[in-house]
């Protein structure tokens, strides 16, 4: 169980590298949040943090070396991150994680976790597990909520920890209360697993689909297959089809699938063989095969196919788009860094998560039935040509 709980958090994506130009969104979808605020010292007005907000990234720096000169570790973070995404210089790794060396040692949290995301890469800083651990460690004690997600893979991996998914647990616990998604869906998959937390079908229900609801898309897929399946909560075919109709938009390649076999059957969506055809013209194209989908297809008439395919092709989605990243992120610095995936895809850390009832793109989410009130333990038995995945 171990090794496929391993997998599921830490293998399925590759561990991302730094971004080599600044990222546009909350990072485990490979975007990135604005700046944070608390960046800023406490009390007076940071005049280098105010130009930096503003794009003055010049002003930013000119500002800031004479305070990072004089040992000030906000004023030296914000140096590290300047030239850590080429804020208006030329980017310089090996700069950024000296800077970020100097505000790590002062205390600040924000470079700890910044020059562990560094260490873990081996970016301007030679590869180094254990030491990125210990910054995962120093930043999580002093309340980084990205941190201590990071740090609970690092004991689920078992390499610069030992493994101890019951430390994960606690590690997932503390970030998903935060609010952060990655370690909900994570928290989620151990409670699925029995893993460091006892096994609870309904508790993998709840946070899995807050996950969801924060707009994780493999969170959205799982939810989805939860929800089919009737695990540790009622079994809805029409809010299974919804989760999954809204991941499979994002482009995730499991849920295309899944709901090319639920319009194949009729179940929880209308029956429609090309609307079947067209999800899986979409999900074969990113590689996920499926011989009963082709064979499904075989029997339309000329037509249907036809019309299939000028339908995936018209699509407008994004094909490769997960709406995850995997291995270790979170919010570095003061541009982030993360991401993260579960059961049906897992891998990373958490950015920020949405308000209850939106997903990623501030859209309203599908509707589901309450998560904190999970039903008998009695999985529902699939149809034939099973919609829901295997697990």
């Amino acid at each position: 169980m171990t090794t496929r709980i391993a997998l599921l958090l830490l293998l399925a994506l590759a561990t991302p590298a730094l971004a080599a130009e600044p990222a546009k969104g909350p990072l485990p979808k490979i975007d990135a949040p604005e700046p944070a605020a608390e960046a800023a010292p406490a009390g007076e007005v940071d005049e280098a943090y105010a130009a930096f907000q503003r794009g003055l990234y010049l002003t930013a720096f000119g500002l800031a070396t004479p305070r990072a000169a004089a040992g000030d570790p906000a004023a030296q973070t914000l140096i590290a991150e300047i030239y850590a995404n080429g804020y208006g210089v030329a980017r310089d790794l090996e700069k950024a994680a000296s800077w970020y060396t100097l505000a790590a040692e002062r205390g600040d949290t924000q470079a700890q976790f910044a020059l562990a995301l560094m260490k873990l890469d081996g970016s301007g800083t030679p590869r180094d597990e254990k030491g990125a651990a210990d910054l995962f460690e120093k930043a999580a004690a002093s309340g980084h909520i990205a941190a201590a997600y990071n740090l609970g893979l690092v004991y689920v991996e078992g390499k610069a920890r030992r493994a101890d998914y019951v430390r994960a647990a606690e590690l997932f616990r503390q970030a998903a209360d935060a609010g952060n998604i990655e370690a909900q869906y994570a928290l989620g998959t151990l409670y699925a697993e029995g893993a460091g937390v006892p096994r609870d079908e309904g508790q993998a229900a709840v946070w899995i689909g807050k996950a969801a609801l924060g707009g994780l898309v493999a969170a959205e897929v799982e939810y989805g297959i939860i929800l089919f399946k009737g695990r540790g909560i009622e079994k809805n075919d029409a809010a299974a089809a919804a989760w999954f109709q809204r991941a499979a938009q994002s482009g995730n390649a499991i849920a295309q699938n899944r709901l090319a076999r639920l319009h194949a059957h009729g179940m929880g969506v209308p029956l429609d063989p090309v609307e079947a055809g067209k999800w899986h013209l979409l999900a074969r194209g990113q590689g996920l095969s499926d011989a009963w989908l082709d064979g499904f297809m075989a029997t339309m008439s000329e037509k249907d196919r036809a019309e299939a395919l000028a339908r995936s092709q018209a699509w407008p989605g994004e094909p490769g788009k997960t709406g995850a990243a995997g291995g270790f992120s979170g919010t570095a610095g003061m541009s982030g860094m993360s991401g993260m995936d579960g059961m049906s895809g897992m891998g990373g850390m958490a950015g920020e998560a949405k308000p209850a009832g939106e997903g990623a793109d501030g859209a309203k989410a599908p509707d589901a039935p309450a998560a904190e009130k999970p039903a008998e333990d009695k999985p529902a038995v699939p149809a034939t040509g099973d919609a829901g995945g295997k697990d």
